[in-house]
């Protein structure tokens, strides 16, 4: 479904179009809207929809800066313009930003949704000639490619001298002598489908100077960056690895987790950046199933987003406390998978480990007002269930189900010392952008589901209405006490982006940070 925002300051323009959408549930989602090209430009970096459709003449920021600025940040986006002036030279600046359409207002509602479909339609050819052109790829095209990442794989490991390097980088697209070269190494959630993932990669990257991308494996993906400074070459690699997250993700519905390297300072030294790429991607794994993270990140001890991890922080018997039926099919592959494959052939140790957590998951039954479990209270009885890997962890879920039931018919084990330390971390860590909801879970040793349903029962907020709430109250004391830019105050209180942080503040407070920074003698924090 194609999903679409609208940017234009009259608001009944905007309401016939929404209304428009709306009518269209089936093809089309309506999931946004904003009256200036300044408070749309978060909220699409935000929800990055398929398509925009932005008024060309708006306050603060016009339609065809908005625009600009979108097809640097997301070249995938559709932009469709619209504009009361019959003018050729609005026209033509619209063309020079590859516009997909230009309507003129007052807007046909048959006209724009035809446009919307003929977008979509061409979206949808666009999707199977890459998709084709990648399957169809000649022989001779297919020895190339697999010569080329042959030497692309060999550069990385090492195994070519800077010579060599540099004589050969040329014939495959690598400079000679870039000033920063950087290595961002990307894992996909489903391997086997490089077909689609190379055509992706070759629309997303087309036409783009200073950047190589080639496969090592099934399930990784490399891409290769230059540019003139390390900042830049930092920041064109989030843009990449970004913009094709989000077209694997649209097209192929599957996520990936990608880590950067260090930048280095000549071809040679990829071999570098591509091993601190796979430091960076191991840590990242630990603790996320997708998304963009940096070696510098990781190395300077930054939190990251982290899953639930059952064995860490806390007691088996904690664990149990809080289980729920979501949570025992990856409990028991973790209870079981925690130890040595040698270990668990032995139907002694299986015996051992299962009655551990049968006794553990009873007592947490008798905790409860009339709780019980069935469990079978004769070892032999164990020592059958144990007889085989796949009966013993078969049996701990079937005990585990009935013991997560029991704590959901009997709620009575409150939780407020749980959501006091919870909260506790989200003030002490607020001002950490990467700040999580699974992060939060996994320091209390709830899993994410889990913890976020009693949050909001037992505050009546949910963890990003929290979370944001504390960052908001921390912005209003820094705009009364300091003088601080609001940049500086938005990455102070956990908002990497400050378009976004205004946009944040003024639909909570009723005013932008600069209104309320002039009302210091009125305002009381």
């Amino acid at each position: 479904m194609m999903r679409i925002f609208i940017a234009d300051d009259e608001e009944i323009i905007r309401d016939g179009i929404r209304n428009c959408i709306e009518k269209e549930k089936e093809r089309f989602l309506f999931v946004g809207e904003a009256s200036d090209g300044e408070m749309a430009l978060p909220m699409l970096m935000e929800m990055k929809p398929d398509v925009l459709i932005a008024d060309i003449c708006m306050p603060f920021m016009d339609g065809l800066e908005l625009a600009k600025l979108v097809r640097r940040a997301m070249p995938w986006m559709r932009i469709i313009f619209l504009s009361g002036h019959d003018e050729f030279e609005y026209a033509q600046q619209a063309v020079s930003i590859r516009a997909d359409a230009y309507l003129l207002k007052p807007i046909d509602s048959l006209k724009l949704v035809r446009t919307l479909e003929e977008v979509a339609m061409r979206m949808e050819q666009e999707q199977r000639q890459y998709f084709n052109a990648a399957q169809n790829a000649s022989r001779t095209e297919q020895e190339s490619e697999a010569l080329r990442e042959h030497f692309l794989n060999a550069l990385l490991s090492g195994e070519i001298s800077a010579a060599d390097a540099a004589e050969q980088g040329i014939q495959w697209g690598l400079p000679l002598a870039p000033r920063q070269c950087i290595v961002c190494l990307m894992r996909l959630e489903q391997p086997g489908n490089t077909v689609q993932v190379r055509a992706l990669a070759a629309r997303t990257f087309e036409n783009q100077e200073g950047v190589i991308w080639f496969f090592r494996g099934g399930e990784r993906l490399i891409l290769l960056l230059w540019g003139e400074t390390e900042e830049e070459i930092r920041e064109r690699a989030y843009e990449a690895a970004q913009n094709l997250r989000h077209e694997i993700r649209q097209f192929l519905n599957q996520d990936t987790l990608t880590a950067i390297g260090m930048p280095v300072g000549r071809v040679s030294a990829l071999r570098e950046s591509y091993r601190t790429a796979k430091e960076a991607l191991w840590s990242a794994a630990a603790c996320a199933e997708g998304g963009v993270f940096g070696y510098t990140d990781i190395k300077s001890g930054k939190p990251q987003k982290s899953n639930f991890d059952y064995f860490a922080g806390s007691t088996l018997q904690d664990k149990l406390r809080h289980i729920t039926l979501e949570d025992v099919s990856q409990f028991v592959d973790i209870y079981f998978g925690n130890t040595t494959e040698q270990d668990m052939q032995s139907m002694l140790y299986r015996y051992y480990l299962l009655m551990d957590l049968l006794v553990t998951a009873a007592r947490v039954a008798g905790e409860l007002d009339s709780g019980e479990i069935t469990a079978p209270n004769d070892p032999q009885a164990v020592l059958q269930c144990a007889a085989t890997l796949e009966g013993t962890k078969e049996y701990a879920a079937e005990v585990l189900g009935q013991l997560a039931r029991l704590c959901y018919r009997h709620q009575n084990i409150r939780y407020s010392a749980e959501i006091q330390r919870a909260k506790e971390f989200i003030r002490a860590n607020y001002s950490d952008s990467s700040l999580s909801l699974h992060m939060v879970a996994a320091e209390v040793g709830f899993s994410p589901n889990h913890f976020s349903t009693i949050f909001s029962q037992e505050t009546g907020q949910t963890f990003v209405e929290y979370l944001t709430q504390i960052r908001l109250e921390a912005a209003k004391e820094l705009l009364l006490q300091s003088d601080s830019r609001m940049s500086d105050i938005a990455f102070t209180v956990g908002y990497s982006e400050p378009h976004y942080f205004s946009y944040l503040f003024k639909k909570h407070v009723g005013m932008t940070p600069r209104d309320y920074r002039a009302r210091k003698d009125e305002v009381k924090v």
